[in-house]
């Protein structure tokens, strides 16, 4: 029964953390991702979107089998300023009550940084730290580079990974391609020594994104790993009001016997490859809105598995319950999992509690309930 738990709904949400010693860099407009965002856009995860002079929130995220038994505990501190800015975020993750993890991040703080100017670019250069405990004489990941042309992020790049990003007249992302080399290892039986090489720059990936009317309309993405290449087609659909509507998915994957390294990932001649069967070729999403344009309900087939789901809002409206059925495969056979996810506010709106459950063999079970306690100045 422990293994219905990998398929509910994860509502651990996502902060805004960025590395101190990492740059931002931009990624694709996703709208099939547009319910599960949606889910968090209630002024849940960005405390700069709370309601009244927060000054301090602690978040704490409990994680239950069959609903009782407390199996892990993640603490979130995040700490204001009194522009209202975030400074610093401090998480503690504690496993059968015995800390695991920790991790601070001030968010004001910028990478140490050089900085270039060659002509109307910007390079800053973050120089790598040696982990003189890994025993090697040679820098493996090199300095990561961050190229800029009028203040957008055009290409990062390191000894491993190299990534360009292309933007259209509006300034938005519309294209990303991602090279990477690896670096190998080769062992010498005879005199025992090894031998460090790495390969060139190969394509790993390709994403593009298309727009029409302002409005996101096909999505493609490429990716290389192994012996497999795995291309992604989506479209996506509006209503009259540029509310998403519906979205398809269309996933093939090939075999790598054909590829040629010398041509980029998105003009093979893919209609040569031999294909993998899969039963998840197609995916599609559908939504509804209330009166007041809020998402009403949601359902999403990706092969055999779907996901249906309605939302009930409380008097202000604001999400209050979240109702899902969900259809899976568990160990070869089609099971049906009902879950519910239930959002409650304090006197200013802000999120008091967030508790998940879902329903097996009729008993109401809880899975994971995350509380949080605001502090003002």
């Amino acid at each position: 029964m422990k293994n219905y738990y990998i398929f509910l709904l994860s509502f651990c949400f996502a902060f805004a953390n960025v590395h101190a010693q990492e740059f931002p860099r931009p990624e694709l407009v996703s709208p099939e991702a547009t319910f599960y965002t949606y889910l968090d856009n209630e002024n849940i995860s960005d405390p700069t979107k709370y309601n009244g002079k927060v000054k301090k929130i602690t978040r704490t995220l409990r994680e239950y089998e069959q609903g009782s038994q407390l199996t892990s505990t993640q603490k979130t501190m995040q700490f204001l300023n009194t522009d209202g800015e975030l400074e610093r975020t401090e998480t503690r993750t504690y496993v059968y009550g015995i800390e695991d993890t920790k991790e601070v991040i001030n968010h004001l703080e910028n990478p140490k940084a050089e900085v270039k100017k060659v002509g109307n670019r910007t390079l800053k250069i973050i120089k790598n730290e040696l982990n003189e405990d890994v025993g090697y004489e040679y820098d493996d990941k090199g300095d990561d580079v961050y190229v800029y042309e009028n203040d957008l992020l055009t290409t990062f790049y390191n000894n491993n990974d190299s990534i360009s990003y292309q933007y259209d007249a509006k300034n938005r992302l519309v294209e990303v391609k991602t090279l990477e080399s690896l670096l190998l290892e080769e062992f010498n039986e005879e005199n025992e020594s090894t031998t460090m090489w790495r390969s060139s720059f190969e394509d790993r990936g390709y994403e593009k994104v298309i727009y029409r009317n302002d409005l996101p309309i096909k999505k493609i993405i490429y990716y290389k790993y192994g012996e497999v290449i795995d291309v992604y087609k989506k479209t996506f659909t509006y209503t009259p009001d540029k509310r998403l509507e519906k979205f398809e998915t269309l996933y093939t994957r090939y075999l790598f016997d054909y590829y040629v390294d010398s041509i980029a990932i998105n003009k093979q001649d893919y209609k040569t490859f031999p294909t993998v069967e899969m039963n998840d070729s197609i995916q599609k999403g559908i939504f509804t809105y209330s009166p007041t344009k809020k998402i009403e309900a949601y359902q999403r087939t990706k092969g055999k598995d779907r996901e249906e789901y309605t939302i009930i809002y409380d008097k202000n409206d604001r999400m209050h319950i979240v109702e899902g059925t969900l259809t899976f495969y568990q160990k070869g056979r089609l099971v049906t999992l009902p879950v519910e996810y239930e959002y409650l506010y304090d006197d200013k709106g802000n999120p008091k509690n967030i508790n998940s459950y879902y329903y097996l063999g009729g008993e109401k079970m809880l899975h994971k309930e995350t509380s949080f306690e605001i502090e003002y100045y």
